[in-house]
């Protein structure tokens, strides 16, 4: 699929577009216009008319398109899904790269369109999530590849467990889990209508909007500690704020690209 905006709407184009479409996107300058490119399984992808809906109920002006994969997109995906490091700790790879050295080995296969650590928000979770130790349950809302768990299990988090409302994100954070060698509990969940599971540590890369209805949702033992991503650095104050009244406050927060990730913790 391709969205094609004016520059100026560029920024909130991208917000909608991973929020809806659930994966992220690459992103290049034609003709004066940003252009966004994503893959989504042809089911998901049908005709384009959803997403252009989708934007211009969030205000955004868009022209979709949608093709079958061209024949370099393979080779376009594998030079885009390179291996990276977080914290000294970790290295997530794509399944066609070996693991190295002695840092925690976390492989997703970016086939499976969910995420795969390349954007700022995932990154910074993973750093966040290095500095904690591997107490408590941990739950993952919005699991989408499952890389956040992943590297949770990774990390030494012995209770893990996932949940999406999509079911091809259901699939694919199995998937990668199998991959990965990691058990975890993994189900399809809509936050705002089904039951959570109570967990000490609460990992949320959704959206602001997303964050703040989630904060908001009656909890009967609230976490002790949250890493929440997929927000602007100028959406900070809003996100934190929102879960001040279920005890958590604001303890650190990692930026890049004008994205931001955030730690919360009671006092």
């Amino acid at each position: 699929m391709t969205v094609r905006v004016r520059p100026e709407a560029a920024d909130a184009a991208l917000l909608s577009v991973c929020d809806h479409a659930g994966t992220g996107c690459g992103e290049r300058s034609v003709e004066g216009l940003v252009e966004m490119e994503l893959w989504l399984p042809p089911g998901r992808a049908r005709d384009g008319g959803w997403l252009r809906e989708a934007l211009a109920r969030d205000g955004v002006d868009a022209e979709v398109a949608v093709e079958r994969q061209r024949p370099g997109w393979l080779a376009a995906q594998r030079r885009f899904h390179r291996p990276f490091v977080v914290g000294d700790r970790m290295r997530v790879r794509p399944p066609w790269k070996r693991p190295e050295g002695d840092l925690l080995d976390v492989v997703i296969d970016p086939g499976m369109a969910f995420g795969t650590g390349q954007h700022p928000t995932t990154r910074g979770c993973l750093e966040l999530l290095c500095d904690l130790e591997p107490e408590g349950r941990l739950l993952d809302v919005g699991c989408g590849s499952g890389i956040l768990a992943i590297g949770a299990r990774r990390l030494g988090f012995a209770d893990v467990r996932a949940v999406d409302v999509d079911p091809e994100s259901v699939a694919a954070t199995l998937h990668n889990a199998r991959a990965n060698g990691v058990a975890m509990s993994v189900a399809r969940r809509d936050f705002e209508r089904d039951a959570l599971p109570p967990a000490e540590v609460l990992v949320a890369n959704l959206t602001a909007t997303l964050l703040v209805r989630l904060a908001g949702i009656p909890m009967a033992s609230p976490p002790a500690r949250a890493v929440v991503s997929g927000l602007r650095t100028v959406e900070v104050d809003e996100v934190a704020a929102a879960f001040g009244p279920v005890g958590l406050d604001r303890r650190r927060v990692v930026q890049s690209e004008g994205w931001a990730a955030v730690l919360l913790e009671r006092p």
